[in-house]
């Protein structure tokens, strides 16, 4: 997938959501598999991705694709991918 948006391609790719899904939509309430463990693994990859690290205060808000993204943005990550 040509994506530039590397968090949009993260989760698509995590969930094994179709390409046309609108991510910005995205809840943990209604993603199928978005449960505690999920999270966790979200969260490491997440970390992983971005290079960045979260405090416990932050993972409370990772609950959509917009949290994730406003937290991710507060933190200085890059969100683009590497030459897109």
């Amino acid at each position: 997938m040509n994506d530039p948006d590397r968090l949009r391609r993260l989760m698509l790719d995590f969930f094994e959501l179709p390409a046309h899904t609108k991510v910005d939509s995205l809840v943990q309430t209604q993603v199928p598999g978005w449960d505690s463990f999920a999270m966790v693994h979200l969260i490491t990859e997440l970390q992983a991705t971005f290079g960045i690290e979260f405090d416990v205060a932050e993972i409370d808000q990772l609950t959509s694709y917009e949290r994730i993204k406003r937290v991710l943005a507060r933190k200085g990550a890059d969100m683009k991918a590497i030459g897109g």
